[in-house]
């Protein structure tokens, strides 16, 4: 019966995620997001790992999955411009499905040996080694760490003698240092770019260049416009040159 339940809650959960990407209305996708993010926690809670289990329902279902419903619902979106926009990703979905298994098939059929065993990442880590000596002074060999790392089974039987949350602290900051290294640079990129994209932009020099514009009709404003850089500055649309040829009007 428990191997019955865990067939089934990861079949949801396969099932709950395919219908994230291919539900036309946001906030379904998210009620499904929810469903995929229950369905693992109760396959990780079968599978005796229960920490992990209620962290994926307080932290994914609790926080996240609930802002993103309440954000959703706080747009004002319209459903016909979902339903327009929406075919246009799932159109697609039966060649990307049929590519993305001829994908895995080739990745397992060229590549018929450990990762760690590639040439040119041994190379990688042998240097990474010999600076780590040289820098640091540490004996700490990637080679194992990568081995470990990309064979699961040699860390669940390291850890058989620590409880769960030590187990995976010890996992976590021992084998998985590197990706945890990794992991975090990601993040804090993730982190850092809506800043950037996200900063406002001083325009108050920008509108003062529009004053030589004031008193002009449209085929003299179009020329002054560009003259002056208008297209670097502004958005080259026609509402937006007409918002701005009224506004120096006024």
């Amino acid at each position: 019966m428990k191997n019955f339940l865990i067939d089934l809650l990861a079949f949801a959960a396969l099932f709950s995620s395919v219908l994230v990407i291919t539900s036309k209305n946001p906030v379904i996708a998210v009620i499904f997001l929810i469903s995929v993010f229950v369905n693992a926690a109760g396959y990780l809670i079968l599978l005796g790992i229960g920490f992990i289990g209620i962290s994926y329902i307080i932290v994914y279902v609790g926080a996240i999955a609930v802002l993103f419903l309440f954000v959703i619902m706080l747009l004002n979106i319209k459903l016909t411009d979902i339903l327009e926009t929406s075919h246009q990703y799932t159109k697609n979905l039966p060649l990307a499905f049929s590519i993305g298994i001829l994908f895995i098939y080739e990745i397992y059929t060229i590549i018929p040996f450990p990762i760690d065993n590639v040439s040119f990442i041994s190379y990688l880590l042998n240097l990474i080694n010999v600076l780590n000596g040289l820098l640091l002074n540490s004996n700490l060999n990637l080679d194992n760490v990568v081995h470990i790392a990309i064979n699961p089974t040699i860390a669940d039987t390291a850890l058989t003698p620590f409880t769960q949350i030590e187990a995976i602290g010890q996992g976590l900051y021992t084998y998985g240092a590197s990706w945890l290294i990794i992991i975090s640079i990601i993040l804090l990129l993730a982190m850092v770019a809506p800043i950037f994209i996200t900063k406002p932009r001083k325009i108050s020099n920008k509108l003062n260049n529009l004053t030589p514009l004031k008193g002009l009709n449209n085929k003299e404003f179009d020329s002054k416009f560009n003259k002056i850089g208008g297209k670097r500055y502004f958005h080259s649309s026609p509402i937006v040159k007409s918002a701005l040829q009224s506004f120096v009007q006024n």
